[in-house]
């Protein structure tokens, strides 16, 4: 992969990570050995090792955190899903939230984070809010 002439990461022997943690790395190399992260990184990590599996293609950790943070919403974690599928497009966790406000909806959407989705993501509103109503005329 760096065996390109010119590359700096060729000459000297290292790679370079930018944008991402020690923590993360060490998630992402975690998994590449085991094909599993803990349940303890992932509690704490997990919104930035989908950022570093998705910014290197990882797309079976991508899948792996998808599901964890589908799993795990609540309200406060509602907004930093929004970032997700706002940045990277998530179909599973979109799908998560969508059941997750459908189930908490009479209180949930009185929420500040309500607030904050709907200040920050707005494109998400109609495709979270279509499918509850949808839901709801059948």
């Amino acid at each position: 992969m760096f065996q390109q002439s010119g590359m700096t990461e060729a000459q000297n022997g290292e790679v370079i990570l930018t944008d991402t943690t020690p923590e993360c790395v060490r998630a992402m190399l975690e998994f590449f050995y085991s094909g599993m992260v803990s349940d303890d990184k992932m509690k704490i990590h997990v919104y930035d090792i989908f950022a570093i599996a998705h910014k290197y293609q990882v797309e079976k950790l991508k899948y792996l955190c998808e599901n964890f943070m589908s799993r795990n919403i609540d309200n406060e974690s509602m907004v930093k899903c929004c970032g997700i599928i706002n940045l990277y497009g998530a179909p599973t966790l979109e799908k998560a939230c969508i059941n997750y406000i459908q189930a908490n909806r009479k209180n949930f959407l009185k929420t500040k984070e309500w607030k904050k989705i709907k200040n920050n993501y707005p494109s998400l509103v109609p495709r979270f809010l279509e499918p509850i109503i949808e839901r709801l005329n059948r």
